[in-house]
């Protein structure tokens, strides 16, 4: 967000809200230059898998009603 903020930062009067996302558009292409590659991208879908598996076993499930005929 820093980098969006030094690239709007001397637009004096914002248009419309498609100049806005222009404007977005470009300061996000500037910070794209600026990331680096996960050393362990090539695991990430072993850990979502993991995180996944966590989250079932933590949610409860919930419990179909049962019906009664009497």
């Amino acid at each position: 967000m820093g980098t969006i903020r030094r690239v709007t930062r001397n637009v004096k009067r914002w248009r419309d809200a498609g100049m806005a996302l222009r404007w977005v558009a470009v300061g996000m292409i500037e910070a794209n230059k600026g990331f680096r590659r996960l050393k362990a991208h090539k695991q990430l879908a072993i850990l979502r898998a993991a995180l996944q598996a966590h989250h079932d076993r933590m949610t409860i499930k919930p419990v179909a009603h049962i019906t009664r005929v009497a």
